[in-house]
């Protein structure tokens, strides 16, 4: 829908923004996500694809990738989030490129909602800055 009529949607997320929601750029570097989209709207959060995060440690292209645009998000003042992390080397990696936070199956597997609670309680008394940061909380 955005795709075919960019300039409604544009309208329509300047109305959403300005009721104090954010924006998030889901799924950055594949599909239909681009880079006219970073200029064209105003985004809050750029989200990495998943695909970039696999097979990371052994792939300088795919690292040379994810440090440019971890760079250019940060150098538009949008806060960046990692999709798809599964190991502890490639957390390592976005900590040290200044990724603001990440999600995937070496943070948590999917938490019920209803158990989601319990879990943040249980671990919020030995919370090191970079279990934070696997949480997507502020370090």
């Amino acid at each position: 829908v955005f795709i075919q009529n960019s300039r409604n949607a544009l309208n329509m997320l300047t109305e959403i923004r300005n009721i104090g929601v954010g924006l998030a750029l889901d799924d950055f570097g594949s599909g239909y996500s681009s880079f006219g989209y970073l200029a064209d709207f105003n985004l809050d959060r750029l989200k990495i694809d998943r695909s970039f995060l696999s097979g990371l440690e052994a792939s300088k292209k795919k690292q040379n990738i994810v440090r440019g645009i971890i760079a250019l998000a940060n150098s538009l003042g949008l806060t960046v989030l990692a999709e798809g992390v599964e190991n502890e080397a490639q957390l390592d990696f976005l900590i040290a490129e200044r990724c603001h936070s990440a999600q995937g199956f070496f943070m948590s597997q999917p938490i019920e909602e209803n158990l989601l609670t319990d879990h943040l309680a249980a671990r919020q008394g030995r919370m090191k800055d970079t279990d934070k940061f696997r949480l997507g909380l502020s370090a």
